[in-house]
């Protein structure tokens, strides 16, 4: 699920702000996540969230992979329990990030989750096998 609204919610927003970052997605967590530490010590956790398209007649089902990342070492904590297969709600922002040297410059999308939920807990033999990524779907980074 991937809400998008095209009117503001909030006051601040109607009064003149620049406008409003905010993701909602809940899908399927593939694999487990990812922690690791800055220089500085800074934990954060790295994941890719796998939410499907609307149904559409005529086509399978496909999927986009979301490549999401938390700093906040209380979200760090919680995504960190989750498992693969489970369903899981997140909210943040979505981010564009750089990479590589001058010549090579490359660029990627995420989300930066602040707060993140399990709604369920799949055993990995009650997943649905026959889910894949199809074209188009954003690739995972490592």
């Amino acid at each position: 699920m991937l809400i998008v609204e095209s009117r503001p919610r909030s006051a601040e927003i109607e009064g003149g702000s620049d406008g409003r970052n905010e993701v909602v997605l809940a899908g399927r967590l593939p694999e487990t996540v990812q922690v690791r530490s800055l220089q500085s010590g800074t934990r954060f956790g790295t994941w890719r969230l796998v939410v499907r398209r609307r149904q559409q007649q005529g086509r399978g089902i496909r999927v986009d992979t979301i490549p999401c990342v938390a700093f906040e070492p209380g979200v760090v904590e919680t995504v960190t329990g989750w498992s693969p297969d489970d369903m899981v709600e997140v909210v943040g922002s979505l981010r564009r990030r750089w990479w590589g040297k001058d010549g090579a410059k490359a660029s990627g999308y995420e989300v930066e989750v602040r707060s993140a939920r399990r709604l369920e807990h799949r055993p990995p033999e009650a997943c649905d096998q026959h889910e894949s990524v199809s074209a188009g779907a954003a690739p995972a980074r490592s």
